[in-house]
């Protein structure tokens, strides 16, 4: 892309963001898939105070794409309890109507979000902990049909409701803290709940209300897998779904089992993929200021507010 990317990153002036993506992509892990997150916002009393009622709810908006050059990604000054490794980075997206138009988000059905705000967060992948391998049938297995895959996803051709299940082999994931997947039906399909298991009495549970993945549609899925988490969202053609987070997993314990319960089951073939199964540890990038804006895309300074040492993480807790 000469011309175009210099020392100083991407140069500002008239060029196609999407077309600019795609060549980093291809050429450096700079460019790549971030999730939009806003956390929910309480209302105040009298005297400012957050009360317990949210005012608007969390937003979550995996798929977003942009450009990140970081500035300093770690200093490791260390704080209290091993947090706050501090970063800085530029990062570069689409225009707010490109993002406004990102299908999952819809803003025509979405009336909460309007702009990037201060302090709103683009969450990267910065290490994949545990892939679940979609590239064979090996240790998949369901109630209600047959398992089978192309290289790349594992499709499930139902005989009726049921669920999609992985064993693992006694998998490390003590460093995640996200779960990512991507999922299509070939029909209208009601995911009731996710599940990850180490033992028979260690669960984590995720329940969604009335989560319609649409017929031939690919709906990635991006939520926390931390422990004190009590509620997350994922986000479907503008509407937010609600999904309430439950059970007793120890997150220090290895991960035995991942699956997907599912409805809408009719008679005929009805077909379910699910691809890039991943628990990765992930860096949040809180948006500081706005550098520029034009008609192709923004810049945003971002500054990385915590982290951790996971040398000390069990030693704290």
């Amino acid at each position: 892309m000469p011309g175009l990317i210099g020392s100083q990153g991407v140069r500002p002036g008239a060029l196609n963001m999407n077309r600019v993506f795609r060549a980093l992509r291809y050429r450096t892990e700079q460019a790549q898939y971030v999730t939009y997150h806003r956390p929910a916002i309480y209302k105040t009393d009298d005297y400012g105070v957050p009360s317990g009622t949210i005012g608007s709810q969390e937003i979550l908006l995996p798929d977003l794409p942009a450009i990140i050059r970081p500035a300093l990604t770690a200093d490791y000054s260390q704080q209290a309890m091993g947090s706050n490794i501090i970063g800085a980075a530029r990062v570069y997206t689409p225009n707010i109507e490109t993002i406004k138009n990102i299908p999952n988000f819809d803003q025509d059905n979405n009336t909460d979000f309007n702009e990037i705000e201060g302090w709103d967060k683009l969450i990267t992948n910065y290490r994949t902990i545990y892939s679940v391998p979609t590239s064979g049938t090996s240790n998949w297995s369901t109630d209600a049909g047959a398992i089978t895959s192309d290289g790349e996803s594992i499709t499930n051709t139902l005989t009726n409701n049921g669920y999609l299940r992985f064993t693992a082999t006694s998998k490390n994931v003590l460093e995640a803290d996200r779960i990512r997947f991507k999922i299509k039906p070939n029909f209208s399909m009601t995911i009731t709940s996710g599940t990850s298991l180490n033992t028979d009495d260690e669960t984590l549970t995720y329940t969604p209300t009335s989560l319609v993945v649409p017929s031939g549609t690919w709906l990635t899925i991006d939520m926390p897998f931390i422990s004190g988490t009590t509620a997350t969202s994922v986000y479907q053609s503008g509407t937010r779904y609600a999904v309430t987070v439950g059970g007793t997993y120890d997150y220090e314990t290895n991960l035995k089992q991942f699956q997907l319960n599912y409805t809408g089951y009719t008679a005929g073939t009805n077909t379910v993929q699910i691809k890039e199964i991943e628990y990765y540890k992930s860096i949040a990038w809180s948006v500081h200021s706005l550098k520029d804006m034009t008609d192709g895309y923004m810049i945003f300074n971002c500054v990385r507010t915590k982290g951790r040492y996971d040398s000390r993480r069990r030693a704290y807790e």
